[in-house]
């Protein structure tokens, strides 16, 4: 399973970036299924840990799309040095 990110340039120049989502999806599930297990058979805290469950997750989201927005900016910097060329598709 891999996801493909791609956006266009005001100037018309288009960048893609591709990655397997295999193993993030995989770690995903079983720190779910470790915090609702940690919530509902050890610390019966099933009121507060889905909270903190769900916050974990989208402190992860956010880690992800700050890489994301980073390697964009790379490519960018990168990009206004060189010769640009129309992208052929």
């Amino acid at each position: 399973m891999s996801s493909r990110l791609q956006w266009i340039h005001g100037r018309g120049q288009r960048i893609i970036v591709e990655r397997d989502r295999t193993p993030e999806i995989l770690v995903k599930f079983i720190v779910l299924v470790g915090l609702l297990y940690l919530a509902t058979r050890i610390l019966y805290w099933g009121e507060w840990v889905a909270f903190a469950g769900a916050s974990v997750y989208l402190l992860w989201e956010l880690g992800r799309i700050n890489s994301t927005l980073a390697a964009r900016a790379d490519i960018r910097a990168g990009s206004g040095n060189e010769q640009e060329e129309p992208c052929s598709t």
